[in-house]
């Protein structure tokens, strides 16, 4: 099902996206609060598991004027440890885009999964990232490090059904 707001649309993966999601995920830039850029092999790998693994709800960010692809928006292993994961491309950071369509992808996943506890981890500096998580209501729990520096650990945890009107209005 597709999710549309003034800005962007999410919609499900096909085949058709691979190439927009490899450019995506191995530009240094992009990825440069992430664990770094992907080799085309395990851009390409990741992007196989989002078309045919059933633990991750994910879709691909559209410019609804262009239509352009600009980004990646999921909720990986959903029976196990559910982890929000996102990414835009360089051109769209700091226009609140993130904010606009995690808010209407979060409180649609949530509902749709059931899903009381979520996950999400952020760079330490990064700072926008931060703020997005915490406008969606996740609650900084630690701090921990790999091989690609400090991070800190968040958690979503809701007792009640979501108010998917509530959430946009936070965010907006």
């Amino acid at each position: 099902m597709t999710i549309a707001t003034r800005r962007v649309l999410l919609v499900p993966y096909n085949e058709s996206l691979l190439s927009d999601f490899v450019v995506l995920n191995c530009c240094v830039k992009n990825r440069a609060n992430m664990n770094g850029p992907y080799t085309v092999s395990k851009a390409r790998e990741v992007f196989e598991r989002i078309l045919n693994d059933n633990t991750v709800y994910a879709r691909a960010v559209l410019d609804n004027f262009t239509r352009e692809y600009i980004g990646h928006v999921a909720i990986t292993d959903i029976h196990t440890s559910p982890e929000l994961v996102f990414i835009l491309d360089k051109a769209y950071w700091g226009k609140g885009i993130a904010s606009e369509a995690l808010g209407a992808f979060y409180a649609k996943a949530l509902r749709d999964l059931k899903l009381h506890t979520v996950k999400a981890t952020a760079n330490v500096d990064h700072f926008a990232s931060i703020r997005v998580l915490e406008k969606l209501g996740f609650v900084k729990k630690g701090l921990n490090s790999d091989a690609y520096g400090p991070f800190f650990e968040y958690q979503f945890t809701s007792d009640e059904e979501v108010n998917e009107s509530a959430l946009f209005e936070t965010l907006s």
